[in-house]
C-alpha cells in the first residue's frame, strides 16, 4: 500500500553466519549459492537468505542451487548450519519450500495449527526463529480474543526483530484492537469518579490529569483574546455580554497588558496566556472558564444567543486560526500522553538534572496509580491504556534511512471528543535531520458531519499530492473550491500542490494510519562484492 521513498542502498560484503542475528536453535530456509572451501572443520558455503548472502559452515555435503531448511547449531565453539527435515536426499524446491518447511516443523514440534501462517511467514521472510520462541508465541495467542490480529502483531514483531516479550506484544495489540484513546480515557475517568472518596494521591492525581486533558480546547483561549480585543471597538456591548457569560468581567484593559496577552496568543504559548489572564483577572479559574466556554459554544451552535452576540461569536470563531491552534494542541498533547518520557529521562541523567526535571505525564501517572488501585476492572483498564501509549512508541522508530512516527491523540473538536490518528514516514538526511522534501503522511479523524475522514499526503521533492477519502457527495465540490487557498498556503512554505483528489472508496480500500504503521518496511540489503 505504501509507496517507498527512493533511496540508494549501500553495498557491503556478505557477513559471516556467526553474525548476531543467527543463534543456536534457530531455523531458516536458505539457498546454496556456491561451495567456497573445505577445511578440517567442514565446508564453507555462500547461502542466500532472501536478499542477503551469508557465509555458513556446513557439516554435510550439499548441492549448490538447492534450497534447504537449516537449523543453526552451536557445537564445540563453532556455529554450523545443519540441514534438517527431508534433506539432503530430497531438497526443497523454491516454489514449495516455505509451505513444506512450515508443515514439517508444525508436525515435528507439535505446534497448534493456528501458528502455521505465522511460521510460514517467518520462513518466507527469512526470519530466523527458534522452537522456544514459537511455543512462547503459541502461549500468547492462546490468551487473546482477537487471534487474527494477534498473529498479525506477532508477524510484525518478527519482521522488526522485536524481542518476543508479553509487554511488547500486548502494547502493539492494544493499538491494533482497542477502541480510540478518547473512549478509553472517558471510561477510565468515569470509573475513577465512581471510586469512594479519599483515594491515594497517585489515583487522585490521575483523575485530575485526565479531567484536565478533556477540558482544554485551545481555541477557547483564542476566542477569549478576540473578545477582549472587541472591547476596544466603538460598540463593545455584545463583547461585554459574552465575556459576562464566560465569567470574565472587566471594565477596561490597559493597552500594554492586552498587547502582552496578544503576543503570547500569537506564539500559541498557552502557559504564558494563562499567566497573563491570571494577572488581568484575579482570580482566574481555568476550569470554570473552560466549562462556561463549552456552555456558550453549545448555545451558539443551537442558535440560542441574542442576535448581536450570535453574530459576534460567529465572527470571533471564524477569525480564529483553528488549524494553527489544532497544530499546537496536538504538539502539546504528545508530551502530555508521555510520548518521549524515556528520552527526557535520558537527557536528565546525562545532564545531571534528574532531580530538578518534572516528569508529569499520563504515562507516568498511570504507572504510579497502578500500584494503588485495588479495583481489578479499573486496574485492567489502566494497564490497557498504558499498553496503548507504549504501543504508539513501539510503532514510532528509526530504521535505516527512514523515520516513522505513529500517534493517536485524543482532543476536543467542537462538541465532539475524538482521536487524531497520524502515521508519518520521512527520509533522514546524512546529518540525522528529517528531509522536508520527502515524506508520507496518513491522517484520520472522525468529524461530526463528514464522519470518518482519511487524508493521504505524499511529498516528493516538495511536490505535494493529497488524497481525501470520504463518501460525502458534496466534498469534491468543496475541495475544488478550497484548492486555490490550499495551493497558496503550501506555496508560502515552499511546496507545490500537484493534485487534490477526493475519493469515495470502500472502507477496506481506504489507507488507514494503523495499517500503514504495521505495513512491511525497509529492510537491510547486503550485496556480494
Amino acid at each position: 500500500m505504501m509507496e517507498r521513498i527512493d533511496k540508494a542502498f549501500s553495498v557491503s560484503p556478505a557477513p559471516d553466519a556467526t553474525y548476531h542475528r543467527f543463534r543456536h536453535g534457530q531455523v531458516i530456509v536458505g539457498k546454496i549459492e556456491s561451495i567456497q572451501e573445505e577445511t578440517q572443520k567442514g565446508k564453507t558455503a555462500l547461502v542466500r537468505v532472501g536478499e542477503q548472502l551469508v557465509t555458513a559452515r556446513l557439516q554435510t555435503s550439499l548441492q549448490a542451487g538447492n534450497s534447504y531448511l537449516f537449523e543453526v547449531r552451536h557445537e564445540n565453539g563453532e556455529i554450523y548450519w545443519k540441514p534438517i527435515a527431508k534433506q539432503p536426499k530430497h531438497h526443497l524446491t523454491s516454489s514449495i519450500q516455505n509451505d513444506e518447511a512450515a508443515q514439517y516443523l508444525l508436525q515435528k514440534w507439535k505446534l497448534p495449527k493456528d501458528l502455521y501462517p505465522l511460521l510460514r511467514f517467518a520462513l518466507a521472510e527469512k526470519i530466523p526463529i527458534t522452537k522456544e520462541e514459537l511455543f512462547y508465541i503459541a502461549s500468547l495467542v492462546e490468551k487473546v480474543e482477537h487471534k487474527k490480529e494477534g498473529l498479525s502483531v506477532l508477524g510484525y514483531m518478527l519482521a522488526r526483530r522485536l524481542p518476543m516479550t508479553k509487554d511488547i506484544f500486548f502494547s502493539l495489540l492494544a493499538v491494533k484492537t482497542n477502541p480510540p484513546l478518547f473512549y478509553q480515557l472517558q471510561h477510565v475517568e468515569s470509573r475513577l469518579a465512581s471510586l469512594p472518596p479519599h483515594q491515594p494521591e497517585p489515583v487522585e492525581a490521575l483523575r485530575r490529569y485526565i479531567q484536565q486533558m478533556f477540558h482544554t480546547p485551545a481555541h477557547a483561549y483564542e476566542s477569549l483574546v478576540k473578545l477582549l480585543q472587541s472591547l476596544q471597538q466603538p460598540e463593545p456591548n455584545a463583547a461585554q455580554q459574552l465575556l459576562n457569560r464566560l465569567g470574565v468581567s472587566v471594565p477596561e484593559i490597559a493597552a500594554d497588558k492586552l498587547a502582552k496577552l496578544q503576543a503570547a496568543m500569537e506564539k500559541r504559548d498557552f502557559p504564558q496566556v494563562k499567566q497573563q489572564l491570571q494577572l488581568l483577572f484575579s482570580p482566574f479559574d481555568e476550569q470554570t472558564f473552560l466549562e462556561r466556554f463549552q456552555t456558550v459554544f453549545a448555545s451558539y451552535r443551537a442558535g440560542l444567543l441574542p442576535d448581536e452576540q450570535q453574530r459576534l461569536f460567529s465572527a470571533v470563531l471564524a477569525d480564529a486560526d483553528i488549524a494553527l491552534s489544532m497544530f499546537h494542541l496536538l504538539k502539546q498533547l504528545l508530551p502530555k500522553l508521555g510520548v518521549g518520557d524515556e528520552a527526557k529521562i535520558r537527557r536528565a541523567l546525562k545532564t545531571n538534572t534528574f532531580h530538578e526535571a518534572e516528569f508529569s505525564s499520563l504515562k507516568t501517572l498511570l504507572l504510579q496509580a497502578l500500584e494503588d488501585v485495588n479495583d481489578p476492572a479499573l486496574k485492567e483498564r489502566l494497564q490497557t491504556l498504558l499498553h496503548h501509549i507504549n504501543g504508539q512508541q513501539l510503532l514510532s522508530d528509526i530504521e535505516g534511512p527512514i523515520r516513522h512516527l505513529f500517534v493517536q491523540i485524543p482532543f476536543q473538536l467542537g462538541r465532539r471528543h475524538t482521536d487524531a490518528t497520524i502515521y508519518w514516514q520521512g527520509k533522514r538526511q546524512n546529518d540525522g535531520k528529517i528531509d522536508p522534501d520527502y515524506c508520507h503522511i496518513v491522517f484520520c479523524v472522525f468529524l461530526d458531519h463528514l464522519k470518518e475522514t482519511v487524508v493521504d499526503v505524499r511529498v516528493q521533492q516538495r511536490i505535494v499530492h493529497i488524497s481525501v477519502f470520504n463518501p460525502a457527495p458534496r466534498l469534491p465540490e468543496l475541495a475544488n473550491t478550497l484548492q486555490p487557498m490550499l495551493k497558496e498556503r503550501l506555496a508560502a512554505h515552499g511546496y507545490t500542490l500537484s493534485a487534490l483528489k477526493v475519493e469515495a472508496v470502500a472502507a477496506k480500500k481506504t489507507p488507514m494510519p494503523i495499517d500503514a504503521a504495521f505495513d512491511k518496511r525497509y529492510s537491510e540489503v547486503d550485496y556480494r562484492i
